[in-house]
């Protein structure tokens, strides 16, 4: 009885070990995501919304950078992950309409990119196809008169996943519009854009087919 006894404790011990070995594991090699801001790229995007796209990761950094206000304006944001995971994304003033912006990403990436999704809320627009997503939002930046456009200002945002994320399909897209987006309301407050909005907290759902 005292051997078995005697073994029962090892095994308990050497199964404490292991948990906590896993555990350790666990909190240094996988939760690097879990140490970045809560909300990451100058206060732009939640770290939720990153955790939805990039995978378990040792360690991740992020950075953001609003360059050349008016007509030119852009916003540059990405998070990378040791695990050579990317979560990247631009936001640019460009002079282009709706349906040119759409009809851009139809082709974008070829039949290797997917169909698309897209959905719209009043005139804020997004699609997305399989590693990436689009919104396009009109804003006539600071400095600038509407009527200097071609077609239309407008902040079109891009944003993709390099290398391996959490999930695929279409949680993906919809995680990675969800970033473009929050990305997009910080642009807009950046580049001062007209006329001024209130931003739905997020765009529609899109739906599987």
């Amino acid at each position: 009885m005292k051997k078995r006894a005697r073994g029962t404790i090892l095994g308990i011990a050497v199964l404490g070990l292991l948990g906590g070995g896993w555990f350790g594991y666990q909190q240094v090699f996988t939760k690097g995501l879990d140490h970045l801001p809560s909300k990451v790229c100058d206060n732009a995007a939640k770290r939720e919304t990153v955790i939805r796209v990039l995978p378990d990761t040792r360690s991740a950094k992020e950075g953001a950078k609003p360059e050349n206000p008016g007509r030119n304006f852009s916003f540059y944001c990405h998070i990378y992950t040791s695990g050579d995971s990317i979560l990247s994304g631009e936001v640019q003033v460009q002079d282009s309409s709706a349906k040119a912006w759409a009809d851009y990403y139809r082709g974008y990436g070829g039949t290797d990119e997917g169909e698309v999704e897209r959905v719209s809320l009043k005139d804020v627009q997004a699609l997305s196809k399989t590693h990436m997503s689009s919104v396009y939002t009109p804003c006539v930046p600071r400095g600038v008169k509407a009527a200097e456009a071609s077609q239309a200002y407008a902040l079109v945002t891009e944003v993709r996943v390099i290398g391996k994320s959490r999930t695929n399909g279409l949680a993906l897209r919809q995680a990675l519009t969800d970033f473009a987006y929050q990305i997009t309301q910080r642009a807009y407050e950046l580049g001062e854009c007209q006329p001024t909005r209130t931003f739905a907290g997020e765009l529609p759902r899109y739906v599987a087919n």
